[in-house]
């Protein structure tokens, strides 16, 4: 048996970023989840555990692009909602008409779909707060492959949305047990997280991608378009621009890659230059400005700070020039009772 395994797509969300971001962001999502169906064509069938849009934002066009891209894929994919894409009157209506391959757990009470060997267990979201006692006492017939599909989180109790117990869950045998919602992969005995389709803000820090189950051999497919990064440099660590962009460039990603950069330093610098050469498709560059200590106690004179600096005023070894840097840092980070 072969199948993958999705979650929080997100389609059509929105972004703190400006426009021209924004909807790069939004565009790499739908590439993102029609390139996973296009290579996985091989597979029996695909779950989708919730967070596929967002319903504030989803237009008729976009279900209409999105059944298009299930109608290639061909096989069966089965679906429940979460939080973000909850069943509404408005949805609703949608989903009605959706592709014949395109199986929908339309309700917040348990159900399955059964085929052949498969039985697939789920249920889906019918408000943005979710919170259920689910009575998971299920005979399950050991010769099919049972599969539990659900949005929500693993052993918390004061969650907003669907909590799964992992010891009650671990008693009723499921083969999978395919999870939405925390964004990040990661494994609980059977319990699966594939984590987000793709990252969405410098918060985005894993890999991104979904999952691909083979004959029992469960993979972590690192597939996404974009990756952010939120990096503090200061500029006294490299001989110049052309130094700093480098070592950038060297730890970038072969992905469309967006950089927050905040960057210290004490001297002018080129940030047109190191703007034009950083390989990412957005930066974002703050130069926080530093002086010099020495300099900042000769703008207190007859201080603590003054006083301090006098007495390493010629520092005659690297001990006085480190014991001048961290008494100076010392106290002008401290503050009166």
């Amino acid at each position: 048996m072969k199948f993958i395994h999705l979650a929080d797509v997100h389609l059509a969300d929105s972004f703190n970023f400006d426009g021209s971001l924004s909807k790069k962001i939004r565009e790499a999502s739908w590439q993102s989840l029609s390139s996973i169906l296009k290579s996985n064509k091989d597979v029996d069938f695909a779950l989708i555990a919730g967070d596929l849009f967002e319903r504030s934002y989803f237009t008729a066009s976009d279900f209409k692009r999105l059944f298009k891209i299930f109608e290639d894929f061909a096989k069966d994919i089965y679906y429940v909602s979460g939080n973000h894409d909850y069943f509404d009157s408005y949805n609703s209506l949608f989903l009605e008409n959706s592709p014949s391959n395109f199986h929908v757990f339309g309700s917040d009470n348990l159900e399955v779909f059964e085929k052949e060997k498969l039985r697939v267990y789920g249920i889906s979201y019918n408000d943005r707060i979710f919170s259920k006692d689910l009575d998971l006492s299920i005979k399950l017939d050991d010769e099919f492959f049972n599969i539990f599909l659900i949005h929500g989180d693993v052993d918390r109790n004061e969650s907003n949305y669907f909590s799964l117990n992992s010891k009650l869950i671990a008693e009723t045998n499921f083969d999978y047990i395919a999870m939405g919602h925390i964004h990040k992969a990661c494994r609980i005995d059977n319990i699966y997280y594939p984590g987000s389709v793709e990252p969405h803000d410098f918060t985005d820090i894993y890999d991104y991608g979904y999952i691909r189950y083979e004959d029992g051999k469960v993979d972590f497919i690192d597939s996404s378009i974009l990756k952010f990064y939120d990096l503090k440099l200061n500029f006294r660590d490299f001989d110049n621009e052309d130094d700093l962009v480098s070592f950038i460039n060297h730890k970038l990603n072969d992905k469309k890659n967006v950089i927050r950069l905040e960057i210290s330093c004490d001297k002018d610098i080129d940030q047109r230059f190191i703007r034009n050469n950083i390989d990412a498709i957005y930066k974002e560059i703050n130069i926080k400005e530093e002086r010099e200590l020495t300099d900042m106690a000769r703008l207190f004179p007859n201080s603590l700070l003054s006083f301090y600096a006098k007495k390493f005023e010629n520092p005659r070894n690297d001990i006085e020039k480190l014991a001048l840097e961290v008494g100076l840092d010392a106290i002008l980070r401290s503050k009166d009772d």
